[in-house]
């Protein structure tokens, strides 16, 4: 079978977080910078988790990509730093 992939959530993060009002005290910075959530994001929906991390592994080995459960349907996470690994993904992936 064809492995079938779908990319939703295409996103570069900037790592400006934006503090929820309701946890934010009198004289407090509504935004504050982290570190690590710099970079692009994504959802990714495959037929075959295995194979697409193994080609993840092997193609952009700085990114993290974690198996996960939306609603019922898996799906794997991807994180890349790397803006080389991210360009790579986007033409590989049209996205």
């Amino acid at each position: 079978m064809k492995q079938q992939i779908s990319v939703h959530h295409w996103r570069f993060d900037d790592g400006w977080y934006d503090i929820p009002s309701v946890l934010l005290k009198p004289g407090m910075d509504p935004r504050e910078f982290r570190e690590e959530i710099v970079g692009w994001h994504c959802w990714v929906y495959c037929n075959d988790h295995r194979e697409f991390t193994d080609w993840m592994k092997t193609h952009c080995p700085g990114a993290d990509c974690t198996p996960r459960f939306n609603s019922g349907n898996p799906m794997v996470t991807v994180n890349i730093t790397s803006k080389d690994e991210a360009a790579y993904f986007m033409l590989n992936f049209n996205v």
